[in-house]
């Protein structure tokens, strides 16, 4: 019993010591908004995210305490970002990171199975990974288990994909075929659309996608310098944007996101920002420019929305994930 007294003491002791460490804190996130007072502001950044000790940084500094100082996993080459229950998964080297924010635990997934990730998409219980490099798409349960693999000898260069839960099926990008493939969740292809052009419903190296909550299938065509929206059967419905430097034109379009109020986020590479537009392709705003500091990107590469309309840019160059918030 006496034991026992003194080593509950020690935890206690050990763990009022953690509550005084002089460990450096992290910097407080400026306030920063869009668009400038006095207009309402409709996006706000938020945060920063460098690698593994983000998850939680007080959970961070105990365990630096009580076990010595543990090895902060930082962002390598950082490509896509995919959010769902609070769990920030994002394509590395090798592998994924996944940040599990509501639970302050970090895990890495696919490690010496994955070559090259590149797009990614997250359910609750599942993580669907493009390949590029083994030319086909990996699916993990949240907590890291191998669960299938599909689009062997079907898929080449598969960058983007989305998830659309509520018709059980995924969304692929193929930039080499200049397609865009629809799986199963059970990784049956159900169909495929698309051909290299520059006419309505061609692509030359389509990117990023998106699936909204009518099943409208949106896609980067990067090399036509604009976004193509699709209806759920892949028929061709409009497209958005034009080549150019002026707001509502691109230059090297990479991501696109929608929000729950149906607003097109389209993230540019060249531009290292992204726009916002209604669904009659009018520019409602742009976010971000060319730079190492808060809400500025250096070679962005993907972007999401988690269920709250927060975003999630991938600043590839800079190694990091930033994160700001619609307002409604």
């Amino acid at each position: 019993m006496r034991i026992f007294k003194t080593s509950v003491l020690l935890i206690l002791a050990i763990l009022s010591l953690a509550s005084c460490v002089s460990t450096p804190e992290m910097e407080k996130p400026p306030e920063m908004v869009w668009p400038l007072p006095p207009e309402k502001p409709r996006i706000k950044f938020v945060n920063i995210i460098l690698g593994s000790a983000d998850a939680n940084i007080r959970l961070a500094k105990l365990k630096s305490v009580l076990f010595g100082v543990e090895k902060d996993m930082r962002f390598i080459k950082p490509f896509g970002v995919a959010v769902k229950n609070q769990t920030v998964y994002v394509t590395d080297v090798g592998g994924i990171f996944a940040l599990d924010l509501k639970n302050a635990s970090f895990r890495v997934i696919g490690s010496g199975e994955l070559s090259v990730p590149a797009g990614i998409a997250a359910t609750a219980e599942r993580v669907y990974v493009g390949d590029v490099g083994r030319k086909r798409v990996f699916v993990y349960s949240r907590e890291g288990k191998s669960l299938l693999e599909f689009g062997k000898n079907e898929i080449e260069v598969p960058a983007g994909i989305a998830v659309d839960e509520q018709r059980k099926r995924v969304i692929i990008s193929d930039s080499r075929k200049h397609e865009i493939f629809i799986y199963g969740l059970d990784g049956r292809l159900l169909s495929k659309f698309g051909r290299r052009g520059t006419g309505p419903g061609e692509f030359n190296f389509p990117y990023g996608v998106a699936v909204d909550r009518k099943g409208r299938i949106y896609v980067v065509d990067s090399m036509n310098f604009r976004v193509e929206i699709f209806d759920e059967n892949g028929v061709f419905l409009k497209s958005i944007g034009k080549v150019g430097t002026s707001p509502g034109t691109f230059a090297r379009p990479k991501g696109v996101a929608v929000d729950s109020d149906g607003h097109i986020y389209v993230l540019d590479a060249a531009f290292g920002n992204f726009q916002i537009f209604d669904y009659e392709g009018n520019t409602l705003l742009a976010v971000g420019n060319t730079g190492t500091g808060p809400a500025e990107f250096m070679l962005p590469s993907s972007i999401c929305i988690g269920e709250d309309d927060e975003i999630y840019v991938v600043d590839q160059i800079n190694q990091r994930v930033q994160i700001f918030q619609y307002i409604k």
